[in-house]
């Protein structure tokens, strides 16, 4: 069944209808996304995407991110932790980041997005992340917070922390693994602030 969007005028306020996103991507459509980081005193997690995904496959990512689907609120969005990475938080317990547009031009159409785009602090090991969704995610990588700042400015490559599900292992990740993304730059100090200000509220299920 196909995945139904609301689409939007680029002022990402009004709102036009609801197509399939198929067809929401190949004819430039805006519509919703949500983003959400997860950060901690060590440093930012990031998602790994999985290899057979249709865009960006293997690379790092928001730790969870998706559409917003016809109908949904942008509380809504906190369903794609719930699915991803198998944990639930309470929306008051985001600290929200802006939304950000971004205009990508593909091979055939447009991906363009409003992303609204959160922040969580959340304390928990990579080993207690045991519910993250296979098929989506091949693992979690967490990067600390001065070389997830050298990765958004380019720079790299920097150590981390990666968790597949077995084990955890050190590794090297490169500023062209990421997902662009036109704010990350701008994020990586405010994500820090919020990874130093203090054990998060949030538990897992």
């Amino acid at each position: 069944m196909a995945e139904l969007l609301d689409v939007y005028a680029a002022d990402g306020t009004t709102h036009l209808g609801v197509k399939d996103r198929a067809a929401v991507h190949r004819d430039g459509d805006w519509h919703l996304a949500f983003h959400l980081w997860v950060v901690r005193a060590g440093g930012v997690l990031l998602q790994r995407r999985a290899h057979d995904k249709d865009s960006w496959p293997g690379f790092l990512d928001a730790t969870a991110a998706g559409h917003l689907v016809a109908g949904e609120t942008i509380e809504d969005g906190l369903r794609e932790a719930d699915e991803e990475l198998g944990v639930s938080y309470a929306f008051a317990d985001l600290v929200p980041l802006g939304i950000h547009r971004v205009d990508e031009p593909r091979e055939a159409g447009a991906n363009r997005e409003h992303q609204h785009v959160f922040a969580v602090h959340d304390e928990r090991p990579l080993e207690a992340f045991t519910a993250f969704d296979r098929d989506e995610l091949e693992g979690l990588v967490l990067v600390g917070h001065d070389a997830f700042a050298a990765l958004v400015a380019g720079d790299g490559p920097v150590a981390a922390r990666d968790w597949d599900g077995g084990a955890v292992r050190d590794v090297t990740v490169r500023a062209g693994e990421l997902v662009p993304a036109p704010y990350l730059r701008a994020l990586a100090g405010e994500l820090r602030r919020i990874g130093l200000s203090g054990p998060g509220t949030a538990a897992a299920r």
